[in-house]
């Protein structure tokens, strides 16, 4: 998974967001190392949504006092089994390279 698609669904986990939103929240969690550029963010966006990951809320859906312009997208089910088998894949990941790190050391 791209890393900005995991930001961007990681944003969504906790409920929906418009773009800004979820660019800041993507900042957030990475701590600063991750910078969702409005040609990013949207493309992104427009990929989650075809891949069926993410939805746009309806206008009747969408929570009262913004501009009205704002575009609200939410985690749909397949957007959070996808975010879960990501985590899981890089929790693996963790445990692997850490056998090899102290493999390493033992080593030394």
């Amino acid at each position: 998974m791209k890393p900005n698609w995991f930001y961007i669904l990681l944003s969504l986990a906790s409920g929906p967001r418009h773009g800004s939103a979820i660019q800041d929240e993507a900042r957030t969690l990475s701590d600063g190392a991750v910078r969702l550029w409005p040609a990013t963010l949207y493309g992104s966006l427009e990929e989650l949504v075809r891949q069926g990951w993410i939805e746009e809320l309806p206008e009747q859906d969408r929570p009262a006092g913004g501009l009205g312009r704002e575009r609200y997208y939410r985690l749909t089910a397949v957007g959070r089994q996808s975010l879960e088998a990501e985590c899981a894949r890089l929790e693996q990941l963790a445990r692997t390279a850490r056998a090899r790190l102290a493999g390493m050391e033992a080593m030394a």
